[in-house]
């Protein structure tokens, strides 16, 4: 077991409070004191923060790929890749995201992600799994392509649930769709967290899913239609899924940390109406996530993409086509300093979306996601733009800039 760290003379954001100078010391992975005075403390390794900040490590429980590395396809190694770098970007733990595909393709690519999980200087930091359709609403299905959205079907749950439900984290569904509820429930009883997202649903429909127990929302105004106009009453609006996970404090949203996914209003009206620790932020990143602007992407299928401030375009000879949005290339540490700026909040309340919050919404909050006595050492040292210098995974340094 690595010896002592001392992390000194830094803006400590724990758990309770925010320090403006303070420590943190490090012992067996787990963080054995936080407080102001460390004279007289001793450590293997000390750590002069000089003022940065010490926040909790970050938390992506919603990213499909980063670099060349696609969460859809990417073998054990390759994924190990990945993880390596979300580490220069403050994030300590992922929960890989799949897209909608067959099931025997969603079985077989969950295996090879748990495989990664093995390794032992990064697998520390895959959660899981996020399993994102083929349970979609055809109308909201954004990126996922359509000839692989079905309703959820008993033997499939079964059989996904069955192979490999121990490393899945959350599922992604429309509660429009036949069995949502039945679903729901399946994965409530496995400690699996339903998330609700790509729909259309109404509040009926929606409540339904909450009262039996789905307790999230896949990026809160993407591909998630609020409100609908009354059929029988021109110009009369009916409550849809949105203003059901805004009435229940219970459920937790996530936001896109990107003003092309997300107008920057969002962010402010989210921290306002929803409760401290049911705000999130999220990534959704693909392959292209990290790489230079302008950099362009070919896919097997033959289209083609480039990187253009946090988000992927299409290249396209149809000029109707050419230049759309087609995802997110925003780094976690990028996004909560759009927050801070769109929210109009402090950085250690920005940082809670990225850390806390996350960790509340998948049960892991008493080993991860703040800076608490007994809780493993999973810590960033960034500046005041987020930049990060640092980062340490169960006390493990797995990043610096030094």
């Amino acid at each position: 077991m690595a010896g002592d760290i001392l992390i000194f003379n830094g803006r400590i954001i724990a758990e309770t409070h925010f320090l403006p100078r303070g420590y943190l010391l490090v012992r067996d992975g787990r963080i054995a004191s936080v407080g102001t005075d460390w004279a007289g403390l001793d450590a293997d390794g000390k750590i002069d923060a000089k003022g940065l900040f010490v926040s909790p490590g970050f938390i992506d429980m919603h990213t499909h790929g980063i670099l060349d590395v696609d969460f859809m396809e990417s073998d054990a190694e390759a994924t190990v890749r990945g993880l390596r770098e979300y580490a220069r970007y403050g994030v300590t733990r992922v929960v890989a995201s799949t897209l909608s595909n067959p099931m025997e393709a969603i079985i077989a690519q969950v295996k090879r992600l748990r495989r990664a999980r093995e390794d032992r200087e990064y697998g520390d930091m895959l959660l899981g799994v996020h399993v994102e359709g083929p349970w979609l609403a055809p109308r909201c299905r954004g990126g996922h392509a359509l000839e692989y959205l079905r309703a959820p079907e008993k033997p499939d749950v079964e059989r996904l649930l069955g192979e490999v439900g121990d490393a899945i984290r959350s599922v992604t569904f429309a509660p429009e769709l036949p069995n949502s509820v039945w679903l729901t429930e399946q994965l409530a009883m496995r400690g699996i967290v339903p998330v609700l997202g790509h729909t259309e649903a109404t509040f009926e429909q929606a409540e339904r899913a909450i009262l039996a127990g789905a307790r999230h929302v896949t990026h809160m105004y993407d591909t998630t239609l609020g409100y609908r106009e009354n059929p029988e009453e021109a110009l009369v609006m009916m409550p849809g899924m949105e203003t059901a996970v805004l009435h229940n404090d219970e459920v937790s949203i996530e936001l896109i940390g990107c003003p092309v996914h997300v107008p920057p209003a969002f962010f402010r009206f989210i921290d306002k109406v929803k409760p401290r620790k049911r705000k999130v932020i999220v990534t959704d990143s693909l392959v292209g996530t990290g790489m230079p602007e302008g950099t362009v992407l070919a896919y097997k299928d033959g289209r083609r993409v480039y990187v253009e401030e946090g988000v992927l375009r299409m290249i396209d000879e149809d000029p109707k086509v050419d230049g759309n949005l087609t995802g997110s290339a925003v780094t976690l540490n990028v996004g909560l300093r759009r927050l801070r700026e769109y929210a109009g909040i402090p950085t250690h309340e920005a940082v809670r979306w990225g850390s806390g919050n996350p960790a509340s919404t998948l049960g892991i909050d008493r080993e991860t996601g703040s800076i608490g006595v007994g809780k493993f050492a999973d810590i960033v040292l960034m500046d005041d733009e987020f930049d990060v210098k640092a980062t340490f995974v169960k006390g493990r340094q797995v990043f610096s800039t030094a």
